[in-house]
């Protein structure tokens, strides 16, 4: 079976996501300091890994029965749910990480997406 190409919207998501992640741990950098830096790191890692991570889920969903894909899906989301909190407490709780970094670099997808919508509706006339 060949593998399905991903869509060109989920592509330049993507991309955007990665870059507003770079820019803003430069940032982070440069004007809040080393502990807000590495929370925008970490919450970005995160975040991209965990939308990397449903992905991959929903492409393997896709190919199930419907009562089995929901069921595949359910059982993922809890994990990956269960997975992130672990990680987020660890990274609160003992690697003491800024807490509104990490929340800004776990908002990097929405911020990615919010990006591409707005770019798509209003600069490439909704195409």
């Amino acid at each position: 079976m060949e593998p399905i190409p991903k869509e060109p919207a989920q592509k330049r998501i993507e991309i955007i996501s990665l870059s507003l992640w770079v820019i803003m741990c430069a940032l982070s950098y440069l004007l809040m300091g080393s502990q807000f830096a590495l929370g925008v790191v970490a919450g970005g890692i995160l975040c991209l890994i965990n939308f990397q991570w449903l992905y991959r889920h929903a492409k393997a969903a896709v190919s199930l029965t419907t009562s089995k894909g929901k069921a595949f899906m359910a059982k993922r989301y809890i994990l990956r749910l269960a997975i992130m909190a672990v990680i987020l407490y660890g990274l609160i709780a003992y690697v003491k990480v800024d807490v509104i970094g990490l929340l800004l670099g776990l908002s990097v997808v929405i911020l990615g997406i919010t990006t591409y919508a707005c770019f798509i509706y209003i600069f490439a006339g909704g195409e």
